[in-house]
């Protein structure tokens, strides 16, 4: 019992310094069939917070947006900043809804406009990293039955993928 106490007393210390590394997330699927892409981008609600605050961007409570309003528009053109795709050119992406999680997480969801793919797609993905020098961000794009994972890093904005298959 006393091991479980002393246990439960340095993993609550612990957290209780917050956290050094800074995560986002993004899967990305180009849909032949709409011939659109369909992202989702998954970061840390807290964060994601703190760096609108820091821009001056109003939103209100994350779990609170819904679509139409101004808060919904704000958060979208934020990410569009951070979170961009080219083809032969930079690809038009809406957001279509968020889902804030217990885990401490919110994901958004965005849906591109019809757009032909090219055999090389050129992705920035800088999200948090105004904010947070050691954030590292992923991309994971799906296309036809392909995987291709790509990493962020504060000196490495933009990666550019080869699709095969194409």
């Amino acid at each position: 019992m006393k091991l479980f106490t002393v246990v439960l007393a340095v993993l609550i210390s612990l957290s209780s310094f917050g956290h050094e590394y800074f995560f986002g997330f993004s899967e990305v699927e180009y849909n032949d069939i709409s011939r659109k892409f369909e992202c989702t981008i998954i970061v840390s609600t807290h964060d994601l917070e703190l760096a609108l605050e820091n821009e001056g961007v109003e939103t209100g409570d994350l779990a609170e947006i819904s679509k139409g309003d101004q808060g919904f528009f704000n958060v979208q053109e934020y990410l569009n900043k951070h979170f961009k795709i080219w083809t032969t050119d930079l690809v038009n992406l809406n957001m279509v809804g968020s889902e804030v999680s217990l885990n401490g997480t919110t994901s958004f969801y965005f849906e591109s406009d019809v757009i032909e793919i090219a055999p090389e797609i050129k992705v920035s993905f800088d999200l948090l990293m105004d904010i947070f020098k050691q954030q590292q961000n992923k991309i994971t794009l799906t296309y036809r039955n392909n995987r291709y994972t790509r990493t962020f890093l504060y000196t490495e904005r933009v990666q550019s993928i080869e699709l095969e298959n194409y």
